[in-house]
């Protein structure tokens, strides 16, 4: 009997094909690594290797800096670098000069490569299993968690030559932090352990001290994280952030109100953070600064004073300067990459054929990379919603069991991934030392038949035509979900939303910019949002109040509740009191003493995450081509993507180099 080729059967099936042979090779589809190597307990283990690396005798600058020294513009480099600098371990020895491409949705915006802009006292390695040393030499911990010393690199300096030293964590800590016009509700809730806060304290030029009341073993985590970040949101050139600063200079406000703002701690935040804003100047002490930001392109140039080199003693980066192209449509971002107008970018794992036929002509290579996620795309309902007949529906357990019944997750993985991701629920990593296996599979199974008994239960009853389903007030059962476009695809929640309006649910796709999304879901004036849920590796999962999953963060499921438990009740809305006890909860798994009482109070925080379904996962760990420029070497083969590892910081693009960087300028 013959059998019909359609379009759709012809090109998944020519897709498995070509894409079998492709992701030979890319690491399994579970978040699993394909090696071996556990992680040491609750915060991971220190790799020595970098520190007791032999350390170059002589060192080596970018020509364009040389040229600088030669005119007297510079000191030398061997002024320029700490006395002991980092020493990366690169594939191969590269070239200077040269220029990254890259774009942003925005001037100032967020784009690819950005993540390489961070730097600070540790750095983890791309699997988010190992902390080492960065821009602090050592980093020591007393047994009991209490107290952690952190020794900056002697002589380390921001961008501008200026020496970074303890005195500007403790301006960050007193000035910025704890100041009530900047922060009403106090310092950052990383700093937070019960009611009390942190102690900074200079202990000499290069060393600080910060200390706890209590147990806090996720300190050592957040040193290598972005949320110790030099220059961003840990620590800053006091001598350069004084100028915005009423504290320090009387005419701060006329400084803002001059760019627009109508008081100083407006401006002072803006230039706070190096993503937060389209301004330059501020020293970093990341590969590259911004030195140029216009409504078409930001330049991002090297950092003369970056602390790291290569084994040959070449003071890193070795690429020159980044050049960001300002492109708000999406599909002509996506065309860009497309056709080679980006150094390395991801491409459409559903338009695959295309990059692939574009290949040549592009001068491009595709590499095999994965993502990190716990869940390509995860749905959250805002459980404070303003209308009080949407927030009882979806306080409603049973209602948010029923969404995850509802959707086909085998038909998203076989439509969108050609069957190499994962269909599961959001949960963490299965490395992580306290995962449980049933979390994956809870309430992931496609079953609507049990879905629609679920909202039958709820008395949620079709229309008399049974097209859709009425609230209690009478009114149609409806959902908008508002997003903003990130690694997953489009079509992703468009089958969600057919699978939602097949139970009875009207489903509304709703696509905004970033900043949109944020200040409307942060008002909690939304109905449903959806996000990535990275931040999966045991490294990561242990920062304070950070993972995706935590009330505040990119689902905003429940900000109102945050609100009231981070402030003692003065702002917010009072938990239920399953919630309060799980903040508590989580509190106590911050102050765990022991590594059984970490796993133990570990499981049980998300546990109660996976079983509230607060966030409903789709497919986890797919695959995520890369398109690389030929001649763009140092690149690496297999990657993990996620915000976990801090995304571009831990595929060392400081080690990129041209071959023929004459051809990239």
């Amino acid at each position: 009997m013959f059998q019909i080729l359609t379009r759709r059967r012809f090109i998944n099936t020519t897709a498995m094909a070509f894409l079998g042979n492709w992701l030979t090779g890319c690491g399994k589809p579970d978040g699993r690594d394909s090696g071996s190597g556990a992680i040491d307990g609750q915060h991971g283990k220190s790799d020595a290797s970098p520190i007791s690396a032999k350390h170059p005798s002589r060192y080596h600058e970018a020509p364009m800096l040389a040229e600088k020294v030669a005119r007297g513009e510079l000191p030398s480099v061997d002024e320029r670098l700490p006395r002991v600098p980092y020493v990366r371990q690169v594939p191969s020895i590269g070239r200077y000069g040269g220029t990254l491409y890259d774009q942003a949705e925005s001037q100032g915006g967020r784009f690819h490569l950005d993540g390489a802009l961070i730097a600070g006292p540790q750095e983890t390695d791309n699997d988010g299993r190992i902390i080492r040393p960065h821009l602090c030499d050592r980093v020591e911990f007393s047994r009991d968690y209490r107290e952690y010393v952190f020794h900056i690199r002697e002589g380390l300096k921001w961008s501008d030559g200026v020496e970074l030293t303890a005195d500007d964590v403790m301006w960050w800590w007193k000035h910025e932090q704890n100041n009530k016009s900047l922060y009403p509700e106090g310092p950052r809730t990383i700093w937070k352990v019960g009611n009390e806060y942190a102690r900074f304290e200079k202990l000499d030029k290069q060393t600080f001290q910060i200390g706890f009341s209590k147990p806090f073993r996720p300190g050592r985590n957040a040193s290598a994280h972005e949320w110790m970040s030099f220059g961003g949101f840990f620590c800053q050139p006091s001598h350069w952030m004084k100028q915005f600063h009423i504290d320090f200079n009387p005419r701060a406000d006329a400084l803002a109100k001059k760019q627009g703002y109508q008081a100083w701690y407006q401006l002072y935040k803006e230039r706070e953070e190096m993503m937060r804003g389209a301004h330059t100047g501020k020293p970093h002490v990341g590969p590259w600064t911004r030195v140029v930001s216009e409504t078409t392109h930001d330049i991002y140039e090297r950092n003369p004073y970056y602390a790291e080199v290569d084994p040959a003693g070449n003071q890193l980066p070795y690429i020159d300067r980044i050049y960001v192209s300002v492109i708000e449509e999406r599909k002509l971002r996506e065309a860009r990459i497309a056709t080679g107008a980006v150094s390395e970018g991801p491409a459409e794992l559903t338009q695959i054929f295309i990059y692939k036929k574009n290949q040549k002509q592009a001068d491009y290579q595709i590499k095999k990379w994965r993502l990190a996620n716990g869940s390509e795309c995860m749905f959250a309902f805002n459980l404070n919603h303003k209308n009080p007949v949407k927030k009882k529906i979806y306080n409603d357990l049973r209602f948010r069991q029923a969404m995850s019944v509802a959707i086909d997750r085998k038909r998203i993985n076989e439509s969108l991934y050609y069957g190499l991701a994962k269909p599961c629920q959001a949960t963490l990593n299965p490395n992580t030392s306290f995962f449980d296996p049933s979390w994956l599979s809870y309430c992931a199974e496609h079953d609507p038949n049990r879905a629609n008994a679920l909202l039958d239960e709820m008395g949620l009853r079709w229309d008399e035509k049974h097209q859709y389903r009425r609230q209690p007030d009478g009114r149609r059962l409806a959902t908008i979900i508002v997003f903003n476009k990130q690694l997953f695809p489009v079509e992703l929640l468009e089958f969600v939303r057919k699978d939602w309006d097949r139970v009875g649910m009207e489903t509304v796709i709703k696509e905004t910019d970033f900043r949109f999304r944020q200040e409307t879901c942060q008002a909690a004036k939304h109905d449903c949002t959806c996000w990535n849920g990275d931040t999966v590796e045991e490294i990561a999962v242990y920062l304070p109040w950070f993972s995706k999953w935590n009330p505040h963060r990119e689902l905003y499921y429940a900000i109102d509740w945050w609100y009231w438990y981070y402030t003692g009740g003065k702002t917010g809305e009072k938990p239920p009191a399953e919630w309060l006890q799980q903040f508590n909860r989580m509190a106590d798994w911050y102050q765990a003493e022991s590594d059984a009482e970490y796993r133990r109070l570990g499981h049980a925080v998300w546990d109660f995450f996976t079983k509230q379904l607060v966030c409903i996962g789709s497919v986890a760990y797919a695959p995520q081509p890369i398109v690389v420029k030929n001649g763009l070497r140092n690149v690496k083969d297999s990657v993990k993507m996620g915000y976990g590892t801090g995304w571009a910081k831990s595929y060392d693009v400081q080690a990129y180099y041209w071959d023929q960087p004459e051809k990239h300028l």
